[in-house]
């Protein structure tokens, strides 16, 4: 009868704690990230009688926590990707209309002003077509500030949200390390640990997946070590936090916010690392869209400017002298790095618009005064070529310089990829301190640095940038549009004006406000190797829409994908983890009836040992 009460007692102790793993099941049925736990009953060990083995019933082994770890992992790397793509369309769509819509948009003004100019050379003496040519100037140069000002506001926003993230990761790495602290413990004394701090750990490692992509890898000890998604930076190794920073970029005047770690005392950047999350997304915007849509429109506007100026520098206005700048020209210094060690600060590298330095002294620069003009029209006719050769030569970028000390140059990267800059012979650009040279269409002036900088000291130029910042109507005088073209008088009858004397035509003459009419349909834009344009003015305008269309467009696509990824994860998860209320529902019946049929058993016991110690009385 002991053996029976025995069994009884151990069945009655087993369902009862089957009955409270249900009911835990139940009341956590919509706890986010909640694995669904089993009680893990088993036989105890018979005992025997004789020859013969005879069972002692069932025991709770342990409470098993159903969880698929591999699902866990794919789940963490899919939400990675879906709070990636999904920040980047957030903010995509909040400069996509500005950018891309052609209504009321800087392809609209673009155009009015050249029908002003074309309406110009129609009557090229009015007054009032003059006046009008400025206005549409005005209005054009004052959309082209409420686009940028957008553009500002859209990266200060960036700036600030990658601090913001910063401080969630960091505040998610707490989480996990707490946790890691209190299974440890668990572990360290010989007690399973809880499954609910497994599972919050989970939920914390997955919360963590939606701000920036992580690889985790289990310990023995039973903790967690997380590193970037590559594997290369530890954020929690050995339950140590490695913080993440968000500092300004060494180019302090660049107005960028960066992320840094500091390991070993060495503080180091690690953007290019993140590619996930919410984190991922906020910087692949920054580079891919809007750094680059900033960079597009730039480059267009160099371009307008600098072909506008150049044709306009041809012709001569209503006093006979030679025209000027129809729009302020590019002129900038280089940005210093602030871990740079020489002397040199950047402000003696100048980059402006300058096709052709070294082809005259001093350069062209379509100065009013005649004395300044070149000693032939055909000269003034090679110098515009000259320009629109360069301007073809525009490339969307920007340029970091890097100063070697055993050449004594300047070696070119691209600023976003860092990968040296190649010519059209696939050799890597350097440009001697003291020169002056023509890359890709601008003039960098480095006859003012005199003094050496230090070994791999960088500096950092943004030509396409700085033109957004400065881009302003320079002429405001109607008697200064210069409309006349080249005097047609042939002085020596050789059957060529090209070898005569600048000189302004008759009065009422239209021939140069006609050909700065004409740049409309030039194609100035993106040559190719033969120094062929490919693009218009507008067509630049709009090939850079096109490029943020498209960059939206495929990270809608993007996130549809993902989004229906982690959904099946999700649901492949909720199939193994999750809790179903009708199962647990059917293991309540069950396990109740199994309680009251150990009762039962024990129930008799008693009864039979009571009959037993009534017999024994008589």
């Amino acid at each position: 009868m002991a053996d029976m009460l025995s069994i009884g007692t151990s069945a009655t102790n087993s369902f009862k704690r089957a009955l409270d793993v249900t009911s835990q099941n139940v009341a956590n049925v919509s706890t986010e990230g909640y694995s669904r736990q089993r009680a893990e009953i088993v036989s105890n060990s018979p005992s025997s009688a004789g020859s013969q083995f005879i069972g002692s019933g069932a025991r709770v082994e342990g409470i098993e926590r159903i969880n698929a770890e591999y699902l866990q992992t794919q789940l963490a790397s899919s939400q990675s990707l879906v709070s990636r793509y999904d920040t980047q369309v957030q903010l995509a769509n909040q400069v996509e209309g500005v950018i891309a819509s052609n209504d009321q948009g800087i392809q609209e003004f673009m155009q009015r002003y050249f029908d002003s100019l074309q309406s110009l050379s129609n009557n090229p003496t009015s007054d009032t077509g003059r006046q009008m040519l400025i206005d549409e100037g005005n209005n054009l140069q004052s959309h082209v500030g409420n686009l940028i000002s957008v553009l500002d506001e859209t990266e200060y926003q960036v700036n600030a949200q990658i601090g913001g993230l910063t401080d969630e990761v960091n505040s998610r790495l707490e989480t996990v390390q707490s946790l890691n602290a209190q299974i440890k413990s668990s572990n360290r004394v010989g007690i399973q640990a809880p499954n609910e701090l497994l599972d919050q750990r989970d939920q914390a490692i997955l919360e963590l997946s939606q701000y920036m992509d992580i690889k985790t890898f289990p310990q023995e000890n039973g903790t967690v070590d997380v590193h970037t998604a590559n594997g290369r930076i530890p954020l929690l190794s050995d339950n140590s936090i490695t913080r993440l920073e968000a500092d300004r970029s060494p180019y302090g005047d660049d107005n960028r916010t960066e992320l840094y770690v500091t390991i070993g005392g060495q503080k180091q950047m690690i953007g290019n690392q993140i590619t996930g999350g919410e984190l991922g997304g906020v910087l692949d915007f920054r580079d891919n869209l809007l750094e680059k849509s900033k960079n597009d429109l730039g480059l267009m506007l160099n371009g307008l400017t600098a072909s506008m100026n150049w044709q306009h520098y041809q012709g001569y206005d209503t006093n006979g002298d030679a025209g000027g700048d129809l729009f302020t020209s590019l002129s900038m210094n280089a940005i210093n790095n602030t871990n740079n060690l020489g002397v040199e600060t950047g402000t003696n590298i100048l980059v402006s618009f300058n096709p052709n330095a070294g082809v005259s002294e001093p350069p062209y620069d379509g100065l009013t005064a005649l004395s300044s003009q070149p000693a032939t029209f055909g000269d003034k006719e090679l110098y515009l070529q000259n320009a629109f050769t360069e301007i073809g030569r525009f490339e969307s970028r920007s340029y970091e310089l890097r100063y070697n000390q055993t050449t004594d140059e300047f070696d070119f990267f691209d600023a976003q990829t860092k990968n040296p800059l190649l010519d059209s012979t696939g050799n890597a650009v350097s440009l001697a301190r003291g020169a002056t040279a023509n890359i890709e269409g601008m003039s960098f002036d480095l006859s003012g640095v005199v003094n050496a900088p230090d070994d791999g000291d960088s500096f950092l130029v943004k030509p396409h940038q700085a033109i957004l910042e400065d881009f302003s109507q320079a002429l405001t005088v109607t008697e200064k549009v210069a409309t006349r073209g080249q005097s047609p008088i042939d002085a020596n009858n050789d059957g060529s004006i090209l070898d005569e004397v600048p000189a302004a035509a008759a009065e009422g003459d239209n021939v140069n406000i006609s050909n700065l009419a004409g740049l409309q349909s030039a194609k100035l834009l993106l040559a190719d190797s033969s120094d062929v344009g490919s693009e218009t003015l507008l067509g630049g305008y709009s090939k850079m829409a096109t490029n943020v269309g498209m960059y939206v467009r495929g990270s809608e696509v993007q996130l549809t994908a993902q989004t229906n990824v982690f959904q099946q994860m999700t649901d492949q998860r909720d199939s193994i983890s999750g809790v179903s209320l009708d199962e647990e529902a059917a293991n309540l019946v069950k396990y109740q009836q199994a309680y009251e049929a150990a009762a039962q058993i024990i129930a008799t016991s008693q009864t039979l040992f009571q009959t037993i110690l009534d017999a024994v009385r008589r």
